[in-house]
């Protein structure tokens, strides 16, 4: 995947999708297999915002079932097993457990999880099941839940890299002749009358502009949807309801991925294995701040430390690495707590609405659903444009497909001289394409050298994601385009290396790499900001 924004100057597209996040890039390559001319845009990067700053889940949302979205959890349960198919490197199944404590829970928990695999009958993953207290504290030895009666335990799946699963649809989109930009911002709708017939364009990385023109133009730009609806109606315009989460990244307090529930408002929260550390999260309150500098403050992680302490009393401010917050784009329909917004998309046909033809807004969904949700979209672009062609995307492989077995591992380790963590480290962040990875390694040995003393990544990596996957920035390679940024360390001690490696490449002169250090360093700041704000938490006793 070559970046070319000269590529678009002068070019009439079929489709231009506004917003590189899971959705944008799922309708982009969703519209590509039809046979649409699409072009993809983001600001910053594919994966940058909401997308990156998930749970890391792939699941039906056993939540919803109390607010009884059963439509909701339905179509994320097919969605999830086609992931299992489609692309089975990334997403893999995860069994969580829910720890019982009052006598009520029981039968509370029995009937959601029937529902739960009711909704799920066409499933392939394991069904429901109880253990009693003594089961379940050999499962989890250092969990202390006062009156702790047993658990149940359900499947649903984790994707531990949400950001490849964007990339990789941006990259399949390429495949299929789509032409894919980051770093490319919208600055402007043009218009003819009512009807939309394309944007503005700025490259961020050049300065230079171009107006390419289109048939039709979807805004799947998630928390900055309201800016995009502005710039087509001429005057501000407000349509999303933003609500922040945020997760820490602490070390590894349990061995199974925990349902629980807060002891203050009883909302549902996750503690999850990644990697070698948990991810705690989430929290849920309005947001109305910078849109573009996102952080944990010191009362986002009070609360949930709080709650995790309340089960895992030895845990510590000291045993957080680094926090991370995202926003959710919801539909803004009044006056509910942020928890109990419909997580379920919208589609917003503005010229049903409001008069101005060629211009569809898509707000709200989840990562699960992000096929679905972009299949309905182009679905609806396509009845436009008389373009008959039928959705493929629930049978075609992602690009990275398929996973990468144990045997091939091995050897594949042996021939690149290299360890065998290593080699199916890469094979879990690529799946097949990871033998493009090692071919680069085993051409130049400079390409085996480790990255960071705490992730598994190698140089060649770099040289794969400037080369094949539009790597623009450090922070596209630390954070997006392999797991270095997301350690304990968060990438800082690879920021150098990776900066002169990128450099070389890209042709960055001393003054460039500089500010793309430090630019990364204030970005990976923001992870360390709740620091200043915490308060210091009290023994439990």
């Amino acid at each position: 995947m070559k970046r070319d924004f000269n590529s678009i100057k002068g070019k009439v597209f079929d489709l231009v999708v506004v917003g590189g996040g899971i959705i944008g890039c799922g309708i982009a390559r969703d519209a590509s297999l039809r046979g649409l001319k699409t072009l993809l845009l983001d600001k910053e990067d594919f994966a940058y915002g909401t997308t990156s700053r998930s749970s890391r889940l792939i699941h039906g949302g056993l939540r919803y079932l109390r607010q009884f979205e059963f439509g909701l959890v339905r179509q994320d349960m097919r969605e999830r097993e086609v992931l299992l198919k489609i692309a089975p490197h990334l997403v893999h199944p995860l069994p969580f457990l829910i720890p019982l404590a009052r006598p009520a829970d029981r039968f509370i928990m029995a009937a959601g999880t029937l529902l739960y695999d009711v909704l799920s009958f066409d499933k392939t993953l394991p069904s429901r099941k109880y253990f009693s207290r003594q089961e379940t504290l050999r499962m989890e030895p250092d969990l202390r839940m006062e009156g702790l009666r047993g658990s149940y335990r359900y499947y649903d799946c984790q994707v531990p890299f949400a950001e490849r699963l964007c990339l990789e649809n941006a990259l399949a989109a390429a495949e299929n002749g789509a032409t894919v930009l980051n770093h490319a911002r919208v600055t402007g709708i043009l218009k003819e009358g009512t009807t939309v017939t394309g944007v503005q364009v700025e490259d961020v990385i050049s300065g230079q502009t171009c107006r390419p023109t289109s048939r039709m133009v979807v805004n799947a730009a998630g928390h900055w949807m309201d800016a995009l609806c502005g710039m087509a109606y001429g005057q501000p315009k407000r349509l999303v309801r933003r609500t922040k989460g945020i997760h820490l990244l602490t070390r590894r307090i349990s061995n199974n991925a925990l349902v629980l529930f807060a002891g203050t408002d009883g909302r549902l929260w996750f503690v999850i294995p990644w990697q070698n550390y948990s991810l705690i999260g989430t929290t849920d309150t309005d947001y109305h701040d910078d849109l573009d500098s996102i952080y944990a403050n010191g009362a986002d992680v009070d609360y949930l430390l709080a709650e995790a302490r309340r089960l895992f009393p030895a845990l510590k401010v000291e045993d957080i690495f680094y926090t991370y917050a995202g926003l959710r784009s919801l539909a803004d329909t009044g006056g509910e707590r942020p928890s109990n917004i419909t997580r379920a998309h919208k589609l917003l046909d503005h010229e049903k609405m409001d008069g101005i033809k060629g211009f569809i807004s898509v707000l709200g969904g989840k990562i699960t659903g992000y096929r679905a949700i972009a299949e309905e979209v182009v679905d609806v672009v396509c009845r436009r444009l008389g373009n008959a062609a039928p959705c493929r995307t629930a049978s075609i492989p992602l690009p990275g497909a398929p996973a990468v077995g144990k045997e091939l591992v091995e050897q594949s380790a042996k021939d690149a001289g290299l360890s065998v963590e290593t080699v199916a480290y890469l094979a879990g962040l690529y799946g097949s394409a990871s033998a493009h990875v090692l071919g680069l390694a085993q051409k130049d040995k400079k390409g085996k050298q480790p990255l960071c003393p705490h992730s598994r990544d190698i140089l060649a990596q770099v040289w794969h994601a400037v080369n094949e996957e539009s790597a623009l920035t450090v922070s596209d390679f630390l954070l997006r385009r392999s797991a270095c940024g997301l350690n304990q360390c968060q990438g800082l001690d690879a920021v150098e290396t990776v900066a002169t490696e990128m450099g070389s490449l890209l042709g960055w002169s001393a003054e460039e790499r500089q500010r793309q250090i430090a630019e990364y360093r204030n970005a990976a700041a923001l992870g360390q900001h709740f620091r200043m704000e915490a308060s210091p938490v009290q023994p439990v006793s």
